[in-house]
């Protein structure tokens, strides 16, 4: 299988050392270039590469910028970065690198042998936490599904309680019994399906709240869950089963989460959110 890789450095003399040493092994690589992190960022969005090779030491933006910029996009975050430097070489320096979110080192001037074998390494491992995160997400989806039928028919038994609370007026026993099963079903529903899908959610999306909160501290916690389901891409009827809430309810409230995003028509509200 090809495996994209993106180069990032200022020398050009540097990338076509490295160039070289991956041509020898084509087709499985199609390698691209950047000469700093932020040519090297748009083209991470337009091509998605399976793992990046970038210089510490640039102008403009250097590689833990770079890094720390790329770990701040959910879409990109999972993209390994293995950090290349003949300066910065020390312990510490390795250290600042792995804490900024590289996953591997390595020291110029580059050798063949250890180049292609951290890379494979990487690439591998990529690919691993790459299954495991698609599992997680497929799961995620199948509880969501989960809660929604589940809710879906604990709306039925209340809503033919509340017409048995009806039909049994005259016994003020049955009738307290059954509105106290119906208040019970409602107050599960509302908060129980939340609290399972939230501990499922955060599992997958860790720090999506935090994220997206510190972006608009002015969303309401209402808006934040909403915001929770959109991400996963559900339908205002099946956000409408999880939250207990009207279909119309629904839609009245993305418009308003639209507003406060400051999204405009042209802009996906599920695609902007999943990049958190």
């Amino acid at each position: 299988m090809n495996k994209k890789i993106l180069v990032i450095d200022d020398m050009p003399g540097n990338i076509q050392v490295i160039i070289s040493i991956f041509e020898k092994y084509k087709p499985y690589f199609t390698i691209y270039q950047a000469p700093d992190g932020d040519i090297a960022l748009s083209i991470v969005e337009k091509v998605m590469p399976d793992i990046i090779i970038s210089d510490w030491d640039m102008p403009e933006m250097d590689g833990i910028t770079f890094i720390k910029k790329l770990k701040n996009d959910n879409n990109l975050k999972n993209i390994p970065v293995i950090m290349s430097t003949g300066i910065m070489t020390t312990v510490e320096h390795l250290q600042t690198a792995l804490n900024a979110g590289a996953v591997d080192y390595i020291r110029k001037p580059i050798d063949e042998i250890e180049l292609v074998a951290r890379t494979m390494s990487a690439i591998n491992l990529a690919d691993q936490n790459k299954k495991i995160i698609e599992k997680k997400n497929q799961e995620l989806v199948e509880n969501t599904l989960f809660l929604i039928r589940n809710n879906k028919f604990n709306q039925q038994v209340a809503l033919k309680l509340q017409s048995l609370v009806e039909i049994i007026k005259g016994n003020k026993k049955a009738k307290q019994i059954a509105t106290e099963v119906v208040t019970d079903i409602d107050t599960k529903i509302k908060t129980d399906s939340w609290q399972r899908f939230e501990l499922a959610f955060n599992s997958v999306n860790e720090f999506f709240y935090q994220k997206l909160l510190y972006d608009f501290p002015n969303l309401t916690q209402a808006e934040v869950k909403l915001s929770a389901f959109l991400k996963l891409g559900l339908s205002s009827k099946d956000i409408s089963a999880v939250l207990f809430i009207s279909t119309d309810s629904v839609k009245v409230a993305r418009s308003r989460l639209r507003k406060k995003l400051k999204l405009t028509p042209k802009i996906n509200l599920q695609a902007f959110l999943s990049k958190y």
